[in-house]
């Protein structure tokens, strides 16, 4: 009998892992440093891009100056966090709405987020002009990156006609990716693809 290969199983297994040392944790994306508490909604220090500064004028060592290991290797670097580890994998607040961590732009309602059971926070759809997409054709495939439109911080992958929900969209996001801001944004909403 052959076995059922998933995109989950065959990105875990293809994602490049450091060996392990007493030195070096299990899990290197799981949970950043300055992790946020989810109950925590203040919205002060939304994004950590300076003041004055835009994401063209950013150089690499100035990402690497306000972001996290983690933050940096997921948001520049494109890399993925594992999952169920994430802070916001199973958070699911009623009012709201999450804006990319490296510079605050608005990118989802608290109300797009839905229960996909993929380990990483799913939304059905983006405030329009928050997201923006590229063809990703790594690990053997082709899909769908979703980056934040306003300084290209990697997000995710978008996915197609899996019917979970009326747009049959799932942005499947990092929760290293993003922040949780109490307070509704007026943005309007739409698909991305």
């Amino acid at each position: 009998m052959a076995a059922f290969v998933t995109p989950f199983s065959l990105i875990r297994a293809l994602s490049p892992r450091p060996p392990l040392t007493s030195a070096r944790r299990p899990r290197q994306f799981c949970v950043p440093p300055f992790r946020m508490s989810s109950t925590d909604t203040s919205g002060a220090s939304v994004g950590k891009m300076p003041a004055g500064k835009d994401a063209e004028s950013m150089s690499d060592s100035d990402w690497r100056s306000v972001l996290t290991r983690e933050e940096y290797s997921i948001i520049r670097k494109k890399g993925t966090e594992y999952p169920g580890t994430g802070e916001y994998d199973s958070f699911y607040p009623k009012e709201g709405h999450f804006v990319c961590r490296a510079c605050g732009n608005p990118l989802y309602s608290a109300e797009s987020k839905f229960k996909s059971g993929c380990g990483w926070p799913a939304f059905d759809k983006c405030y329009r002009g928050g997201v923006a997409i590229e063809r990703d054709a790594s690990l053997g495939m082709v899909r769908t990156e979703i980056l934040c439109a306003k300084c290209g911080g990697h997000l995710g992958h978008v996915f197609e006609g899996e019917r979970f929900t009326q747009t049959n969209e799932r942005h499947c996001v990092n929760s290293v990716s993003v922040k949780y801001v109490d307070g509704k944004y007026d943005g309007a909403e739409a698909k991305v693809l």
